[in-house]
């Protein structure tokens, strides 16, 4: 790199300080984002492929068609995983897991939360290869055991040795810790702190009867068919479990059906595609592809943004530089010395501004982390990587674009060059057209970011068909049951609490689901129910409201064998007259007493699906309504009964609202990524409409004098600088508009509830859009047309 090309390059960049400070700004800003945005869609893309195998790891499914609507479920039973490993030669390994749920550990009369609990068949650790310390040869062996993680045992016990052979209290029995694993990454697809047996639910007893565990298998090759894996997955299921359909005598998948609106297929997920699953009743950390989708997508329109905002200003610049490339080249300069001049130039700038945008990205990173309310934890060696990735792409992304714009000015007489001829001021220019193609994309965010809004705030507002307010969840297994009951009762006692309620599940998460027949076990009668054991407060807590009977009532004592179903579980009923009365099957028979109008009991995600709710009194989620106002007094009264009731562990609570907000924490979170890159895509091409407005304000500043000279209005003077800019930015978001309208459609396809897309979202987005350019070009507008005309009439 010879010195004088540096020497001219910074003499150029110092004498057009507005268009190297625009260059910079666009370049850093969007390089600094796609920096971000690489590490985002690095690490969700890793989850999972840093477990040895994984390739030949699959976790099994129940997918097809219950009743003509869609099953997707996660779920399946804990006989299976035997049944498959016996009779597929493919298949050499499985394990079972059963979700428990968050859990608290007491020790020495000290209770601390714990984390999730899960109970595990004894290979769990071996089969993901989780590194475990233990002292003995199976610490899975008895039902009183428990494994816990490193960072559980070092904090709670001071070390792993402290910890190992430990009596601690779960749930309320005694258990002894047998082992310490490692801390699971954040990018594995299960969070898990604490492993019992899964002997302790006894899996035998429930057999081909329930689905609520998850079965994940290892097959003894890579590369295997799919399609032909699941047909022998699905007959050995069926062969062993369901007499309606002769599994053993199969040949395809459509011989397993049992009618075309009736059928369930078993089949297997790769443990790679976990992530971005979207399941029902599924523990893994999901999220949506969607939204890696997007991410890559917007960031590509930035780059295109800050690029064309680049080449239009290096063509602003060229523009200044004619008379100076013709004097050159006059003096003997080759074409080739002129390229080489200006493509130092614009690399040079361009790596001053991927500097730059290393500082930003490594100087806001957190505070960006903590907006968008996400980390990304990535190791020395994944940032390396994406920084040399990303670095590599733009360099070639921008030699690749700016050659052209280059390659013609090099190429230019010298009798053009002299005479600084530029293109005719009529039709489609190149600085029109690269304004034009800018405000195209930057309608593009803008809509799809106020879209992205309204949708997400539809689902957050949306009414869920109960009343969610002012509702405090508390977990108490912990208490002994008896203890619980007299707790639960006082606290009733109380004018600042509404209701008191218990539940087997916590409310807000996915139930547990079963296999269900109307009054007979016939294929014609069967549906899939999702069951909540709540008590007879339940109803008031949450403000649900009865379509036809009643709830329950602890003083009936038959109502304990008695069940109440939603309307969508009644829509399944092909009977005549009315269910009530009548008997459900679900792991025994149940008497329906009553039917209470839908409630979303799972997120806005899903559509609401066939709930059944039976009596039990005294569990260990407990649900407390409010009075408006009153949450500080209620919990003073919640640390009085603490103390009265001699409870060694602190007093934790969760608001249900608080909850259900963690439904829609990736949504928030695009929803939030979106609008800064509204913001900085707004910026950016601002940025580089203000330098080309200015120069283009300086080339006319002749004609503008003469104007005014001529009895030009000021109004006349700012119409004219600013029509063609208003022009194509009005005619660039038009057609944004239907592009936009297209691609947010196909968005909210992926959601069961989903707002509209109104009119006056487009025309408030377009007002956004024009709105913001005026401005831009209306500040150096008014001071070229309230200039002195005597002064530009000297302008050389």
């Amino acid at each position: 790199m010879k010195l004088y090309k540096l020497k001219i390059t910074i003499r150029n960049a110092r004498k057009n300080g507005v268009l190297t400070f625009a260059k910079l700004f666009g370049l850093s800003i969007s390089f600094a984002i796609i920096l971000f945005a690489a590490g985002y869609v690095y690490f969700e893309t890793s989850f999972d492929k840093n477990v040895p195998d994984h390739d030949s790891i699959y976790r099994c499914l129940m997918q097809g068609k219950l009743n003509g609507q869609d099953a997707d479920f996660a779920v399946t039973s804990p006989a299976q995983a035997k049944a498959i490993t016996d009779e597929i030669p493919e298949i050499e390994e499985a394990i079972r897991i059963l979700v428990r749920g968050n859990a608290s550990l007491k020790y020495d009369d000290y209770s601390f939360k714990a984390g999730r609990l899960i109970y595990a068949d004894p290979n769990f650790f071996s089969f993901f290869s989780i590194p475990l310390k233990t002292e003995t040869e199976n610490p899975l062996s008895n039902n009183n055991s428990v494994i816990i993680t490193k960072n559980l045992a070092e904090k709670q016990f001071g070390s792993q040795e402290n910890a190992l052979g430990k009596v601690v209290e779960l749930r309320g029995e005694q258990c002894i810790i047998t082992g310490i694993f490692e801390d699971l990454p954040e990018n594995f697809h299960l969070q898990v702190q604490l492993v019992q047996s899964l002997e302790k639910s006894n899996p035998d007893e429930v057999g081909w009867g329930s689905q609520n565990y998850y079965t994940y298998f290892k097959t003894n090759k890579e590369n295997i068919d799919i399609d032909e894996l699941n047909f022998k997955i699905s007959r050995t299921v069926y062969t062993h479990f369901n007499s309606d359909v002769d599994g053993a005598n199969a040949k395809t998948m459509e011989d397993l059906k049992a009618s075309p609106d009736l059928y369930l297929f078993y089949t297997a997920e790769k443990l790679t595609d976990i992530h971005f699953s979207n399941h029902k009743f599924d523990p893994a950390v999901i999220s949506n592809k969607t939204y890696v989708y997007g991410a890559v997508i917007f960031c590509i329109l930035i780059l295109l943004i800050s690029s064309i905002n680049f080449i239009n200003l290096n063509i602003a610049n060229i523009s200044t530089r004619l008379k100076e490339v013709g004097i050159r080249k006059t003096i003997g300069a080759h074409k080739n010395h002129i390229f080489s001049q200006f493509l130092h130039e614009t690399t040079v700038l361009w790596l001053l501004a991927f500097v730059l945008a290393l500082a930003l990205y490594f100087l806001v990173e957190n505070t960006l982390e903590r907006y968008l309310g996400f980390s990304i934890p990535l190791s020395s060696w994944g940032i390396l990587k994406i920084i040399a990735g990303v670095f590599a792409a733009l360099l070639f992304f921008n030699l690749l674009g700016n050659f052209l714009p280059i390659s013609l000015l090099s190429n230019k007489k010298i009798l053009s060059l002299m005479k600084e001829e530029r293109p005719s001021k009529k039709g489609f220019s190149i600085n029109s057209s690269f304004v034009f193609f800018q405000f195209i994309l930057s309608g593009l965010i803008i809509l799809g970011s106020v879209i992205v809004q309204k949708q997400i705030n539809y689902m957050v507002n949306k009414d869920r068909g109960y009343d969610t307010e002012n509702v405090m969840m508390l977990s108490m297994w912990s208490l002994r049951e008896q203890n619980r009951k007299s707790f639960i009762n006082d606290l009733k006692t109380y004018s600042a609490i509404k209701s008191a309620s218990t539940g087997d599940n916590y409310f807000g998460q996915d139930p547990s689901m079963n296999d269900a027949y109307f009054e007979t076990i016939d294929e014609a009668n069967y549906f899939h129910t999702s069951v909540m054991p709540v008590s007879t407060e339940f109803i008031n807590t949450f403000d649900l409201k009865m379509k036809e009977g009643r709830f329950f009532d602890k003083e009936r004592q038959s109502d304990f064998e008695a069940v109440v179903l939603n309307e969508s579980a009644l829509k399944k009923y092909s009977g005549e007259n009315t269910l009530i009365g009548k008997e459900i099957i679900i792991d025994g028979n149940f008497r329906v007493i009553g039917v209470v109008k839908d409630f979303n009991f799972r997120s806005m995600h899903h559509q609401i699906q066939p709930l059944a709710m039976v009596l039990a009194e005294n569990k260990g989620h407990v649900f407390v309504k409010i009075q408006n106002d009153q949450i500080e007094e209620v919990t003073g009264i919640l640390q009085d009964l603490w103390k009265k009731y001699h409870i060694d562990f602190p007093l934790q609570y969760e608001f249900h609202d608080e909850v259900l907000a963690q439904h829609y924490l990736k949504d928030q979170q695009a929803k939030k990524l979106l609008f800064v890159l509204s913001i900085i895509s707004i910026a950016i091409a601002c940025v580089g409409l203000y330098a080309i407005s200015l120069f283009t304000i300086i080339r006319k500043t002749k004609e503008i004098g003469i104007r005014k000279v001529n009895g030009a209005k000021i109004s006349e003077v700012l119409a004219m600088l600013n029509k063609d800019f208003v022009k194509w930015v009005v005619i660039a978001f038009l057609v944004a508009c239907p592009i936009a309208y297209y691609a947010m459609t196909k968005w909210l396809e992926n959601f069961a509830y989903k707002t509209t897309l109104s009119w006056w979202v487009f025309v408030l987005a377009g007002l956004l859009a024009l709105g913001i350019a005026l401005l831009t070009v209306s500040f150096q507008s008014w001071k070229a047309a309230t200039r002195n005309p005597v002064e530009a009439l000297r302008y050389e």
